[in-house]
């Protein structure tokens, strides 16, 4: 009710909706809502539970999404709920944004209730989920629409909206969509996984309903209103959706007869088959994405990253594992390469997108030209989309490695590397902390001192180099064997900069990091061989 309400109510009185969208804003609200009503009337508590906790999952999103308005509406790009007719700085807030804040936060409070009834339905349902249908569809559909939510939701030629993509707009609209974006699929895949028929159906409809009601509005009003066109982001984050909701009663066999709401029975874990179909999907589609961010133009023109060729050999050094991770003998062992390789993608991927920040922040100075402006390209778009991807993987990657755990134990003897661990740690800190290759007027991004865009892809690889030498010494020897492998394969990457974007700079010269990442990549590889040497004499 809270959502319906604010609805009608104006979220601003500086500006009103670009069309008459509040019925379609309170039927988005009010038809799940009885939706659930009718499941619990009915006693199909499964299925209200598991819508409850779709529409919860993307509560935080939408909810940090939302507080745009609070912070400068005047940047927001929702013509749903606010369309000025002038030019704005910034615009006040009215009772209506007050009343969507209030309902997403009840709708959150709500998943958590519904969240443990789903919890107990799936510790005493009998069927295995492992074996439910469109496993593989479903993910991959999700993956789609969460692409498309990033990308611009509408177009605009109307000169008092600037329609832009979430990695051009303001940073809190951009923490809204990759929180949506990053909780979509992951909502969906949780569905897949619930032993509870009626909870795995419901769920999917939650999930549906909670981006429907975030992408559908951007639809329409490019189809209603004059200056406004209807944005690729748009149809992707919908048309996937549509099809999601579709099969999310197919994904069962059959509805159950009954659900039990006693306690009885024990906890299941996810399929492990699952886990890694979407660790492989997952990986896939980073590659992907960093393959087009490399070789597409960074800005509107075809202005090129010198770091775009080390995007690229991260995007192949994700892809190669992936038929592996597919393979019952393989797979645990690829997926430990995925568990660090994603973190290249960061490395290189932050440095390829500070051509664009940089270019952006140049956007609107005067020069002998005139002002710059500058727009940002394929490029710039797909390398955003492929960090958020890498993370993605990332976290698909660990809770396989979890479940992987939990199906084969974590007994048994531990590899002597910890002398190996060590030293590689140490030249590793050495390694990312100073530049690769230095040249004359080319400040080297570095993580103690000149610290930029880039900078924060040399952290985020060293932190994870660190945490899986730190986790090897005490894993079991055929997990820290891949696990350092890829760590190998990582601290190479890094050290290959030289000939990948120093050759694009003149007069680039091997510095400190260049040597200390060669030890380091030495010192991990005899590590990896000492696991693997162990992980051998376990056989």
């Amino acid at each position: 009710m809270a959502l319906a309400v604010g609805a009608v109510v104006p979220v601003s009185p500086d500006a009103g909706p670009g069309f008459l969208s509040w019925p379609l804003l309170v039927l988005l609200a009010v038809v799940p809502a009885g939706v659930v009503v009718a499941a619990v009337g009915s006693r199909r508590v499964g299925l209200a539970a598991g819508l409850v906790v779709g529409l919860a999952a993307l509560a935080p999103g939408r909810l940090v999404l939302d507080g745009q308005f609070l912070v400068n509406g005047a940047k927001t790009v929702r013509p749903e709920l606010y369309l000025p007719d002038r030019l704005l700085d910034r615009s006040a807030v009215g009772a209506g944004f007050w009343l969507l804040v209030a309902g997403h936060v009840l709708t959150l409070v709500a998943g958590i209730v519904a969240a443990r009834v789903a919890r107990e339905l799936n510790e005493v349902a009998g069927s295995d989920a492992g074996q439910r249908r469109w496993r593989l569809v479903v993910p991959l559909l999700a993956v789609v629409a969460a692409v498309g939510l990033l990308m611009t939701p509408v177009l605009s030629d109307d000169p008092f909206l600037l329609a832009r993509s979430a990695f051009e707009g303001p940073g809190v609209a951009l923490a809204g969509y990759v929180l949506l974006a990053g909780a979509l699929p992951i909502a969906a895949v949780l569905g897949l996984s619930a032993a509870s028929d009626g909870v795995a159906r419901g769920t999917l409809g939650g999930v549906a309903a909670a981006v429907f009601a975030v992408a559908l509005p951007a639809l329409v009003a490019g189809l209603a209103v004059n200056g406004l066109h209807v944005s690729t982001g748009a149809y992707l984050t919908v048309v996937p959706t549509v099809l999601v909701l579709v099969l999310a009663p197919l994904t069962t066999p059959q509805e159950a007869v009954s659900e039990r709401t006693d306690l009885a029975g024990e906890a299941r874990i996810p399929s492990l088959t699952l886990w890694r179909s979407l660790t492989a999907l997952l990986a896939l589609l980073t590659a992907v994405a960093a393959a087009i961010g490399a070789l597409a133009p960074q800005l509107g023109t075809t202005t090129e990253s010198p770091a775009r060729w080390h995007l690229l050999a991260s995007a192949i050094l994700v892809v190669l594992p992936v038929p592996f991770v597919l393979t019952r003998r393989t797979a645990a062992a690829a997926r430990g390469l995925l568990t660090v390789l994603w973190a290249g993608v960061v490395l290189a991927g932050t440095a390829v997108l500070s051509t664009a920040i940089t270019a952006s922040e140049a956007t609107g100075l005067g020069g002998l030209g005139g002002a710059i402006s500058y727009r940002l390209g394929a490029g710039a778009v797909f390398t955003g989309v492929a960090l958020g991807l890498a993370g993605l993987t990332a976290l698909a990657a660990v809770i396989t490695g979890v479940v992987e755990r939990d199906d084969t134990g974590t007994e048994g003897p531990r590899s002597p590397v910890l002398v190996p661990a060590v030293v590689a740690a140490v030249l590793a800190v050495g390694s990312f902390g100073t530049p690769v290759f230095t040249a004359p007027d080319y400040p080297s991004p570095g993580l103690w001192s000149d610290f930029d865009t880039p900078s924060w892809g040399l952290l985020t690889a060293l932190l994870v180099v660190l945490g899986v030498l730190a986790l090897g010494v005490r894993s079991r020897p055929g997990a820290a064997a891949a696990a350092y492998a890829g760590a190998a394969v990582l601290l190479a990457l890094h050290v290959a900069e030289l000939p990948l974007v120093g050759s694009a700079i003149d007069g680039a010269q091997p510095g400190l990091g260049l040597w200390l990442g060669v030890g380091a990549v030495v010192a991990t590889a005899v590590a990896a061989a000492f696991a693997a040497a162990g992980a051998k004499r376990d056989e």
